[in-house]
């Protein structure tokens, strides 16, 4: 799959964080790490992710796509 959004900067620490730990966890207006008190990202970005077929969002949790876990390489 293409992606019309491209990837920038601000996407990789929350796909490496998305690789580590599996899945990233929607509290607020942001996105964490499961245990994590410092954002990885905003959810706005996050969704932008999704848009971007880098993240699946499957409820609270975003997990990455095949295409995400190659860009958090």
């Amino acid at each position: 799959m293409t992606s019309s959004i491209v990837i920038i900067p601000s996407m990789l620490k929350p796909l490496r964080q998305a690789r580590v730990y599996g899945f990233l966890i929607e509290r607020g207006d942001a996105v964490y790490h499961l245990g994590g008190s410092r954002p990885a990202c905003s959810t706005a970005l996050a969704m932008k992710m999704v848009e971007g077929g880098w993240l699946v969002k499957l409820g609270f949790r975003y997990e990455p796509t095949e295409q995400g876990l190659r860009a958090a390489e």
